[in-house]
């Protein structure tokens, strides 16, 4: 996989479980709306609405160059590959961390790949773990 590869996910498509939430999160909006007045139901609105943002938005991934491409809907994040020292596959997609052991700040330094298709994850995950841990293999 030395071409370019991209892909993107879009969290709310074709999961039920998702859709039920959705719906859930417009009746609590529904409730606020009616306890508080319309004032507040329409500030929980937008205010849940931008944290659940990337919940119904396409995120685009695109890895080319030894490079990492995140374009979401305001901005694109572009990363070195060579910042990674680890790859992890998870049930939803890929993450890849920038300390080879286990660590508190794992979850906020590395860098979560969403993919939903299990071929695509698999190969993905031999590409980047090849990539990522081949390149740091002589480091202590």
């Amino acid at each position: 996989m030395s071409e370019p590869k991209e892909w993107y996910s879009l969290p709310i498509r074709d999961k039920k479980r998702r859709i039920k939430f959705l719906f859930l999160f417009t009746l609590s909006v529904g409730v606020f709306w009616l306890a508080f007045g319309g004032f507040w139901g329409i500030f929980s609105l937008i205010v849940i609405a931008l944290v659940l943002l990337p919940f119904y938005t396409k995120t685009v991934y695109r890895i080319e160059k030894g490079k990492i491409y995140v374009k979401k809907p305001f901005y694109v994040l572009e990363k070195d590959l060579s910042y990674y020292k680890k790859v992890v596959k998870d049930k939803y997609g890929l993450f890849l961390s920038p300390f080879k052991k286990s660590s508190p700040l794992e979850n906020f330094r590395g860098l979560f790949l969403q993919v939903d298709d299990e071929n695509l994850k698999d190969e993905l995950y031999a590409y980047l773990k090849g990539v990522v841990e081949g390149a740091h293999e002589g480091d202590s």
